[in-house]
C-alpha cells in the first residue's frame, strides 16, 4: 500500500530544505481508498499541459464515432484559413496525420509555443505563428515536445466539425463525470487545447480515474477502453527526454501520456500538476502545485510508492 505517513514526512522534510516548495494538494488512491494531503477548500486550478489528456480522450471518442481515424490528414480541413509562406513547411504540414500530432512527430525542432514564447503574440495570429515557424525535420522521424500539436488538433476539430473542442469535451466527458465548474478560455476562436484549463482537484482526479479504470467512471464507459489502452501504451521511445535521475523518467510517449519505468504512466503540466498511475498496483496519484522546479514535486514520492 502507499505509505501515506511517510509521504507526509517526506513533504515536511523537503519543505524545510526547499522553503519555496509550493504543493497545494496531493490525492493518493489505491484499491479504492482515497487519501488527501494538504487538501483544503476547493478552488479552480490551472492544469497547464495536463489539459492535453482531454484532447487525446476527445480524439478517441471521435474515432469511436467514426468521425476520423488516426490516419486522417489535417491539412484539407485547415487549408482555407491559413497562408503557409514556406513551401518546405507546407509540404510537411500536408503530410501531418492525427497520429503525428498525438506523438509530437510533426517535424519541429523544440518547444516554441509555451507561455514564455507566445506572451507577446496576438492570440488571433497564433496559428499563423505556429505554421510559419521553421519545421526543419521530416514528419514522423523525430519527437519534439510542443504545444503546437494539440492546438492544431483543436483548430482542425472546429474547422472540420463546426464545434469548439472544449464544447465537445464538455458534452462527451465533463458532463459524464459530473464536472460542472471549470474555465477554459479560447485562443482567438479556438480552444487552446494544450493549456488554459482550470479544474478543481477533485474533478482533476476524475480524469486520472478514467485512465486507471480503462475509460470507466461510475460504471459508465466514458472513453472507449481500447483507446485508453492505446493512450497508455508506448507509441514512441524518447531517448532525448529520458532523465534517469528523475523519480519518473520519461522512457517514451503514448498519446499525450508519458511512459515511465516500473509500469508507471503519467502526465505533467508546468508548475507541477501531475496525474500518475500504475495499473498493475491499482495506484492513482494526482498533484496540484505552483512549483516552478517541477522535479521537486515528485521527489516527495521517491522510494515511497
Amino acid at each position: 500500500m502507499i505509505d501515506i505517513e511517510n509521504i507526509k514526512d517526506k513533504v515536511s522534510s523537503l519543505s524545510k530544505k526547499l522553503p519555496s516548495l509550493n504543493i497545494d494538494s496531493i490525492f493518493l488512491e489505491q484499491d479504492g481508498r482515497l487519501d488527501k494531503i494538504f487538501y483544503n477548500e476547493e478552488c479552480l486550478h490551472e492544469l497547464r499541459s495536463c489539459s492535453k489528456l482531454l484532447v487525446a480522450m476527445a480524439i478517441g471518442i471521435a474515432i469511436d464515432k467514426e468521425m476520423i481515424t488516426l490516419d486522417t490528414y489535417i491539412y484539407p480541413s485547415i487549408k482555407g484559413i491559413l497562408d503557409v509562406r514556406s513551401e518546405s513547411n507546407l509540404e510537411k504540414i500536408k503530410k501531418w496525420k492525427i497520429r503525428n500530432l498525438l506523438t509530437h512527430t510533426t517535424g519541429y525542432e523544440s518547444q516554441m509555443m509555451s507561455e514564455r514564447y507566445i506572451k507577446d503574440i496576438d492570440e488571433n495570429t497564433l496559428l499563423d505563428y505556429a505554421l510559419n515557424y521553421d519545421i526543419p525535420y521530416n514528419v514522423g522521424t523525430r519527437f519534439a515536445y510542443n504545444n503546437v500539436e494539440p492546438f492544431v488538433l483543436s483548430v482542425f476539430f472546429q474547422e472540420n466539425f463546426g464545434i469548439n473542442l472544449s464544447d465537445f469535451i464538455n458534452e462527451n466527458i465533463f458532463k459524464k463525470l459530473d464536472i460542472k465548474e471549470y474555465k477554459w478560455d479560447n485562443f482567438g476562436r479556438y480552444c487552446p487545447a494544450s493549456t488554459g484549463l482550470y479544474l478543481k482537484h477533485s474533478d482533476f482526479h476524475k480524469i486520472g480515474k478514467l485512465l486507471l479504470n480503462n475509460g470507466k467512471y461510475n460504471d459508465i464507459q466514458v472513453i472507449p477502453e481500447t483507446w485508453i489502452n492505446e493512450m497508455c501504451t508506448l507509441q514512441l521511445e524518447t531517448p532525448s527526454a529520458f532523465k534517469p535521475e528523475r523519480v519518473f523518467p520519461k522512457v517514451g510517449v503514448g498519446y499525450y501520456t508519458f511512459i515511465s519505468t516500473n509500469n508507471y504512466i503519467f502526465r505533467d503540466g508546468a508548475d507541477g500538476q501531475y496525474i500518475i498511475l500504475n495499473k498493475e498496483r491499482n495506484i492513482l496519484i494526482t498533484i496540484m502545485s505552483r512549483e516552478k522546479d517541477m522535479k521537486n514535486v515528485t521527489e516527495v514520492l521517491r522510494d515511497l510508492i
